[in-house]
């Protein structure tokens, strides 16, 4: 009996630790327990290692001018699920996030520090992939589409592309952006526009699981001890 309870009592010690783990703790798991330091970046699938981006690798070299070099060449911990559609479950507002309008404090930031729930979403590593850090910037929290309107980036060869009101995926990363959407959803609760549930279930149908696609979350569940299970 004292055995099942110490067990039970291990159990939920590492279920609070897990929920209390922070941003900043969350990308050093991103990218030293995933991914040991090195791997390709979300969309262009550019090499990098150690948070540095190959970009000769992906054909971005000399893409960018140069007050966005920077940025460019350096990885970021991309929300594929923008942090932003999380502040809002079953279609209303946290209450953290009314509080902080209220306040004048950034959504974001308040609602990791007073709501536990939107802080275990918002650093989730299932929803947590490398990319260069400007497509990072340029993608912000659109929603994914299968076409824009008007270009603004088009990536040259990686076949991702960015407009004013949606961003494209490659099409190989489509299925594994929709089940990132799915697990996110009924996870934490986070609800889709009609359009784009709708897109989610048409990638899944179109791109299957792969193999790769298995060991990576299967990565994630063994460096967080929870993910999304293929």
């Amino acid at each position: 009996m004292y055995k099942n309870i110490i067990i039970a009592f291990l159990l939920l010690a590492t279920f609070s630790t897990q929920a209390a783990v922070g941003f900043s703790k969350a990308k050093k798991n991103l990218y030293k327990r995933v991914f040991d330091n090195s791997g390709t970046t979300l969309y262009c699938g550019c090499k990098w290692k150690n948070k540095k981006v190959d970009l000769a690798s992906c054909g971005l070299q000399n893409y960018y001018p140069k007050k966005y070099l920077k940025r460019s060449k350096r990885t970021e911990a991309e929300h594929i699920i923008p942090a932003s559609w999380m502040l809002k479950v079953s279609k209303k507002y946290r209450q953290c996030a009314n509080d902080a309008k209220l306040l004048k404090k950034n959504k974001r930031d308040y609602c990791r520090k007073h709501d536990a729930d939107y802080k275990k979403a918002h650093n989730d590593l299932v929803n947590l992939w490398p990319a260069v850090g400007q497509i990072n910037a340029n993608r912000s929290n659109k929603p994914y589409v299968d076409q824009v309107a008007t270009v603004k980036e088009s990536y040259r060869k990686c076949k991702a592309v960015s407009g004013s009101r949606g961003f494209v995926p490659p099409d190989h990363i489509k299925g594994d952006i929709a089940r990132v959407g799915f697990y996110m959803s009924k996870t934490y609760g986070v609800v889709y526009s009609k359009r784009q549930q709708a897109l989610f279930v048409k990638w899944d149908a179109q791109d299957p699981v792969t193999p790769e696609e298995i060991k990576h979350h299967q990565r994630v569940i063994k460096v967080q001890g929870f993910g999304l299970k293929l």
